[in-house]
């Protein structure tokens, strides 16, 4: 299919792809919260979750104030999707017991979105390799790659000689220096209210939510503050900062995935017709009589996981490092709905195409200032 001018909408052929029924997507494992999933989610559990106060990454210690004697280094931090935050904790601490004791604070995750922004805006400031965790893991295109993108090469972490899975084919996302691990990715898909369209096509691709008639009827990841990056950096490469004008315009609310699929299953009382939000959230979807999954056509958008593994540190945590990027962790990804990289992992998803905004575009730009772009734009 050829690719579309700026906001040219055209039709799209019934054969080509599908509106997907939800159907039993709903009753996979993973959909349910356990008992074990909401104790690992409080604070009173094994790796807390910090607040702001206690996170100082100059030093990067864990501060909880009922662990003040022990106050070890924390080495291992993993900033997660919430989906799969608490599920990932509970398979770490079966594998890392040590690590689950009450009182060892070198181990650190953030099911929070508040917390995640508070460490990404911290992590710019680091001027050496050395301030990092020894193993750090992070969601979508965050600071990283800002200021402190000068510190990604081989001198300072470890390489990753990786093979993806063939689901991945073509995307080419594979860091070309091989500093960064990928263990999987958010897959960001649409859900449609059929009432808005029962007398025309839904949209099929993401140029279409570009189409003025959608004004004040698309909710995006985020809140009024925050944006779900890779998905409106797509736009700004592929239509520049016109199409975030026009998202913009476009847009009824920036709310969390957990919000939507409430807000979807109660029956859609903010009247929305177009739900962007990752596939782990949508394929939890009860309410299939009124919605319809929409994988694009030009793909679903990846907001990348990746490892970071500090210089020296591979030797250290060899077994832990190998159980991040091993079959059991990409198992548990597919079960809540993330594309897993491991090529022995059985990808089950309603669509293929996966869509990456690719490393070119990223070195090409200066991340921070196209992210603070958009956020004004928004």
């Amino acid at each position: 299919m050829k690719k579309q001018k700026k906001y040219e909408i055209s039709s799209v052929k019934d054969e080509i792809i599908e509106a997907i029924p939800f159907g039993d997507l709903a009753q996979k494992p993973g959909n349910v919260e356990t008992s074990l999933t909401k104790d690992l989610l409080n604070s009173n559990s094994a790796f807390p979750i910090m607040s702001n106060k206690e996170i100082n990454l100059e030093t990067i210690r864990y501060d909880m104030p009922q662990l003040k004697k022990h106050k070890a280094k924390i080495f291992f931090v993993s900033i997660l999707p919430v989906s799969i935050q608490a599920a990932f904790k509970s398979l770490f601490a079966e594998q890392f017991p040590q690590y689950a004791e009450e009182g060892h604070g070198s181990v650190f995750f953030s099911g929070s979105t508040y917390l995640e922004n508070v460490f990404y805006n911290k992590i710019e400031t680091l001027s050496s390799a050395n301030q990092f965790p020894e193993i750090l893991i992070t969601t979508d295109v965050n600071s990283i790659y800002h200021r402190t993108s000068r510190l990604l090469n081989d001198r300072n972490f470890e390489t990753f000689n990786q093979a993806s899975h063939s689901i991945f084919s073509g995307t080419n996302i594979n860091y070309a220096s091989r500093i960064f691990g990928f263990i999987g990715a958010e897959a960001m898909v649409m859900v449609v209210n059929k009432a808005k369209y029962e007398t025309i096509q839904p949209p099929r691709e993401w140029y279409e939510l570009l189409n003025p008639a959608l004004k004040n009827s698309i909710v995006f990841c985020g809140d009024i503050d925050f944006h779900c990056n890779t998905v409106f950096a797509h736009y700004v490469k592929e239509y520049g900062y016109e199409a975030v004008d026009q998202l913009s315009k476009n847009t009824l609310l920036r709310i969390h995935p957990e919000e939507m699929l409430s807000t979807i299953n109660s029956g859609n009382k903010i009247n929305a017709a177009v739900y962007v939000m990752p596939y782990s959230y949508a394929k939890r979807i009860q309410n299939t009589t009124d919605y319809d999954l929409i994988w694009p056509v030009d793909g679903a958008i990846l907001l990348p996981i990746q490892v970071l593994i500090r210089k020296g540190a591979y030797d250290k945590y060899k077994e832990m490092i190998r159980f991040l990027m091993g079959e059991e962790v990409g198992k548990m990804m597919e079960e809540y709905g993330l594309v897993s990289t491991n090529p022995k992992v059985k990808n089950n998803f309603p669509g293929s195409k996966l869509n990456w905004i690719g490393w070119d575009f990223i070195r090409n730009c200066d991340m921070h200032a196209m992210k603070e772009d958009i956020r004004r734009r928004l």
